[in-house]
């Protein structure tokens, strides 16, 4: 039932003394803990044993919600989930149904899902549209792919990005889905890493785990065991190699975030000084002070899709944007400097995008920044506004200076693409391996069982 989406509680009536813990997605009460399951639980159906007298006496004080007593013999599980489903109200029968999709990718050689929480292009920030464009990679050599979001409630139930589709469904459903279809890969990140690499491990599929930040909390997920991590620079995979003993244990991978070009680049770039995600992390105060020491130049803000954003009090100088899926037109075509004051930024997909278009960008020194950047970056520490504002004056203006940044921006674009095509190449392949090596008799043998 658990695994079908319903919520389920079970009071153990056999008095032990232990603790309320979950297990396979039930929360088991054990009966010192009656009245607390019933406050956490509140009833919509109380299920019973025939002859459990604790059961009996207890299930009247637990809630006035409908009751079904089980026979003591083994029970059909469609036939017990219509018959708690039945005793629902009226308007909770339509919603615990649960509806599992036919399976998108019937007919497909070789089935790659990703399970993730967000996608593009309702959120839109730098795992997302890495995600999307790997996926896309390996749409474009052959396999049949599929990006699952099951914490977007903005999205519709399907849609398609790039040739790429893409289904808004709950954890449960997704679970069914998943187990019927019976993918090759399955690729994660982010929330839902460690319950899709043990799903993956449940019905036979090999797990790949996509890291984009050396955050502890993050990292945790290495702990569920996949069988590829795919790391988005190599400063995080050697960051993290000091502290977690899966990163030489485990096969692995490095993929810059791949930028290519000619989907990025303006035809002609514009006057404003932009910061793209209007968060502290991100430095819109230091965005704020340029601006104010500047008030001859115009700035321009986007907000973001991660991080409380900062609009206000605007300055007159200042124009807000909201998050755009076309970063080309409404962004890049109106940037002539690009900011990144950011605090933390594992790899910095946006600067990247700027250099597209010839972009000069001024970041704080972080290694993502770094390593994504090179020689083509002008770093400053993000709190020593006057140099901030320096640098911006010297980059704006026409001249030597801003003719030497924006040749290095481009050049250093055009090295970046170079990478990515070879990253994703290796990607393509090393994913077509792990799909190649789950057993051809994993599908017959799971039919066989489960007729």
């Amino acid at each position: 039932m658990a695994a079908a989406g319903h919520e389920v509680h079970v009071v153990t009536t056999v008095r032990r003394r232990e603790s309320p813990r979950e297990v396979d997605g039930v929360r088991v009460w054990p009966l010192g803990y009656w009245w607390r399951a019933k406050q956490a639980a509140r009833p919509e159906v109380v299920v019973t044993v025939a002859g459990d007298r604790q059961a009996e006496r207890l299930a009247p004080n637990l809630t006035r919600a409908p009751r079904l007593v089980l026979p003591q013999a083994d029970a059909d599980f469609g036939e017990f989930e219509e018959a708690c489903i039945r005793r629902l109200p009226a308007h909770r029968k339509v919603q615990a149904r649960v509806t599992v999709p036919a399976d998108p990718l019937a007919g497909e050689r070789i089935k790659v899902v990703a399970w993730i929480h967000y996608g593009v292009p309702y959120r839109r920030a730098g795992s997302e549209t890495m995600l999307q464009t790997m996926m896309r990679a390996l749409r474009d050599a052959g396999m049949g792919v599929l990006v699952v979001c099951s914490s977007m409630p903005e999205a519709p139930l399907s849609w398609e990005v790039d040739g790429v589709p893409y289904l808004h469904l709950s954890p449960h459903t997704a679970e069914l889905l998943f187990q019927s279809m019976r993918p090759q890969v399955m690729v994660t990140h982010h929330n839902y890493a460690a319950r899709a690499t043990g799903l993956a491990r449940e019905i036979g599929a090999r797990s790949v785990l996509l890291m984009h930040s050396d955050h502890d909390f993050s990292a945790r997920s290495l702990w569920a065991g996949p069988d590829l991590i795919v790391y988005n620079t190599e400063w995080v995979r050697a960051s993290l190699a000091t502290r977690y003993l899966e990163v030489d244990r485990t096969p692995a991978l490095v993929v810059r975030p791949p930028v290519l070009p000619d989907e990025h680049r303006a035809p002609a770039t514009g006057d404003r000084v932009t910061l793209v995600n209007l968060s502290s992390d991100k430095g819109v105060y230091t965005w704020r002070a340029v601006a104010h020491a500047l008030p001859q130049l115009p700035f321009l803000g986007v907000t973001g899709a991660h991080g409380q954003q900062v609009t206000g009090p605007a300055l007159a100088n200042m124009r807000v944007l909201p998050q755009t899926s076309d970063m080309r037109g409404d962004v890049w075509a109106h940037t002539r400097v690009l900011l990144m004051p950011s605090v933390y930024e594992s790899y910095g997909m946006a600067a990247v995008e700027a250099l597209a278009s010839g972009i000069p960008v001024i970041a704080h020194p972080t290694p993502g920044l770094c390593e994504a950047l090179g020689e083509a970056g002008t770093f400053i520490d993000r709190d020593d506004h006057r140099a901030w504002a320096d640098a911006v004056t010297n980059l704006y203006a026409e001249g030597p200076r801003r003719a030497q940044a924006t040749a290095a921006a481009l050049a250093r674009s055009a090295f970046l693409a170079s990478q990515a095509r070879t990253d994703l190449a290796a990607w393509t392949d090393a994913v077509n391996g792990l799909a190649e090596s789950v057993p051809e008799q994993r599908g017959a043998l799971a039919a066989a069982a489960a007729g």
